[in-house]
């Protein structure tokens, strides 16, 4: 439930809303028409010169701005530099060159300036860092620029700026609380300004908020009020960004004919509109690459793959780079998983997750998953499959959800209460009345607060169901083959070789001799498959031929004591006698022992298993961690199918591993 702390943050809002306008006066910023500029800094400022030639466009910087540091002009030095960095970051270019130009003058000019001044070089770094996946130094740089107060129009719009970066900053993070204050001190700091596209910048980041609180109609309406905007005021950009923005939110509620519908209609506007911008093709292009594969429409992928091929090479932003990578990948799941390189997307995991880059890890995550699908790696599938699951829900604090989806709705409707506050001349005929408001608000939410939580206990409980089903489901598919092949190497090879055998006459003992020992073979085989008669013996039964099996096949000696009344399914059973089955398998390979125990002992409230051997043991934390633990992942993962948990201590006097089960 919202605490008591939270509604005091809101109502604080409320009140810093209520000063403000009695500083009306103070409040906004009006926007001056700038000096005349010198023809050189007007042709910089200009994006055509920048996409015509770069390097062209670099040596005159680089002149101009070195005449400045020259003449001590450092304060025209830094507004030329402000201008190169924001062009740079909006075109995610981030030339080495350009950032040892940003490092000198940190270093050597900055303090001899006002802090207001110089916020492009944290907006620089920030958003260097914020491209290399370290989000927490990226914010680290937003924050220095949010600590300060704006005294004119243009810091007022940096530090809006600033605040709706550090919101999707703090999103990336998981921290959805932070994002939406962020976030709404972004919009406060765009109304000082009265910049409608700032304002309506925001509704950006409330996608991603409110895709992580799992309301599809509030980001997909902000979404379109964005897209409204920024074509009425023919920002062509920020229009096709918004409507990429809108296909990430199909895509994120499952909604994949809707997806790619709406990508195919929007990157055919885009081209058709011969807007030239490397960002927008490379973003836009990822998402008609995954809508085309999913219609197996390889052709068409392949072409649209080509053409962002070169502007990914050319492109210095690793985002952008990550984003190319995992659409390259999936085509080649596609075209030909056997052969797909996915070494690129292996390697940045790590780097992704260190730095809480959830959203990227979960993309990179969905990719593996497809591949280990198409190869039918039903392991890796599993654990793919839960990797992904946890990086999209550590967008959002599962626990705090409900109350970040209170803290977004409080949001929206303080932003409804500034423009009615803008329209009275004076503050004092409105401070009960909205007291008032506050308060019933915060009894609305209260009296729906009930009905949310029991639908998100829903969901969440039909997502960890799925879950489990998934994984249940993989591993009855994989028990299925098992039988099959154990059923056809029993009932068909194994009768074809009896008849062979019975047309020879019987002189012929060591034809007899040999087709005997196939025989056997063949049986050890099926056995080993699946337990021959298991549904109709059951599990002891079962374990008892299998230790029988053991003990004369490697004279190791296994004693047993069973006390179970098989209460459990026959397919969870199967699973018991399976880890039974994989533990002694490892104990004989590896434990160096010379005897284990087998016990399953059940009482009215569970069914425990325990397996014991006195070998030399193992780290069982550092052995878990590496790549040779398949057996320990195994035992691990059957005993979650069947709602087991299962705890391995290991010491140089033997292993024991205890599986409880309960009813």
């Amino acid at each position: 439930m919202l605490t008591l702390k939270k509604y005091t943050f809101l109502l604080t809002l409320i009140i810093v809303s209520i000063s403000c306008e009695d500083k009306k006066e103070n409040f906004y910023f009006e926007k001056v028409t700038p000096p005349k500029e010198d023809s050189t800094k007007v042709w910089l400022r200009q994006n055509d010169n920048y996409q015509e030639d770069k390097e062209h466009y670099l040596k005159v910087f680089f002149k101009y701005y070195n005449t400045k540091l020259a003449n001590k002009e450092y304060l025209n030095a830094s507004k030329i530099l402000d201008v190169i960095t924001t062009k740079f970051v909006y075109f995610y270019d981030f030339d080495p060159r350009l950032t040892e130009t940003v490092d000198a003058f940190n270093l050597k000019y900055r303090n001899k300036l006002p802090a207001l001044k110089t916020t492009h070089i944290d907006n620089y770094y920030a958003n260097l860092e914020f491209d290399r996946d370290n989000v927490k130094k990226a914010k680290d740089y937003f924050l220095k620029i949010t600590a300060l107060e704006p005294n004119d129009y243009k810091s007022c719009y940096k530090i809006a700026r600033a605040y709706y970066d550090l919101s999707y900053t703090y999103f990336i993070l998981g921290d959805i609380e932070l994002s939406i204050e962020a976030n709404e001190k972004s919009r406060i700091y765009s109304e000082r300004i009265r910049d409608k596209e700032s304002i309506v910048s925001v509704h950006l980041n409330y996608i991603n908020i409110y895709k992580a609180n799992g309301s599809f109609e509030k980001a997909i309406s902000s979404a379109n009020e964005a897209i409204k905007v920024f074509k009425e005021e023919g920002n062509t950009y920020d229009y096709f960004m918004a409507k990429y923005n809108k296909c990430s939110v199909y895509g994120f509620f499952g909604k994949t004919q809707l997806k790619n519908n709406y990508i195919h209609t929007t990157y055919k506007e885009y081209l058709d509109s011969k807007f030239d911008s490397d960002v927008l093709l490379l973003c836009l292009s990822d998402y008609e690459i995954e809508a085309l594969l999913n219609e197996n429409k390889t052709k068409e992928a392949k072409i649209v793959l080509d053409r962002i091929r070169p502007v990914a090479a050319r492109n210095t932003s690793q985002n952008w780079q990550n984003d190319y990578q995992a659409a390259l990948a999936l085509y080649e799941i596609k075209n030909d998983v056997k052969n797909c390189n996915t070494s690129y997307i292996e390697k940045a995991l790590p780097n992704l997750l260190a730095n809480e880059n959830y959203e990227r890890a979960n993309l990179f995550y969905t990719v593996l998953l497809e591949k280990a699908i198409q190869n039918k790696e039903f392991e890796k599938a599993v654990f793919y499959t839960k990797e992904a699951y946890r990086t999209k829900d550590s967008l959002s604090n599962i626990q705090n959800k409900l109350e970040n989806l209170a803290l977004a709705a409080k949001y929206e409707t303080k932003e409804k209460e500034q423009k009615i506050q803008l329209q009275h001349e004076t503050i004092s005929k409105k401070n009960t009345t909205i007291f008032a408001l506050a308060l019933v608000f915060i009894a609305s939410i209260l009296s729906v607060f009930i009905y949310f939580l029991k639908q998100k206990q829903m969901k969440l409980f039909k997502e960890k169901e799925q879950s489990q089903q998934f994984t249940k489901n993989l591993l009855d598919k994989t028990e299925e083959e098992r039988k099959r092949i154990a059923s056809d190497l029993h009932d068909s090879v194994s009768h074809e070789l009896l008849a062979l055998k019975n047309s020879f006459e019987v002189n012929h003992f060591q034809l007899n001799e040999k087709v005997d020992t196939i025989i056997n073979d063949i049986r050890a085989i099926s056995r080993n498959l699946h337990p021959v008669l298991f549904e109709k013996i059951g599990l002891v039964n079962s374990l008892e031929q299998f230790i029988e099996r053991i003990e004369n096949t490697h004279q190791f000696m296994i004693s047993s004591e069973f006390n179970y009344q098989s209460s459990l399914s026959s397919e969870k059973e199967l699973q018991v006698y399976r880890i039974v089955q994989e533990a002694v398998t490892n104990i004989i390979k590896y434990a160096n022992a010379i005897a284990a125990k087998i016990s399953i002992i059940e009482t009215s409230e569970k069914i425990t298993l325990e397996i014991i051997d006195n070998g030399i043991g193992f780290n069982v934390e550092e052995t878990l961690q590496s790549k040779d633990a398949f057996g320990l992942h195994n035992i691990i993962e059957r005993s979650k199918a069947i709602g087991g948990i299962s705890v391995i201590s290991s010491s140089e006097k033997g292993t024991k591993i205890v599986i409880e089960i309960k009813k």
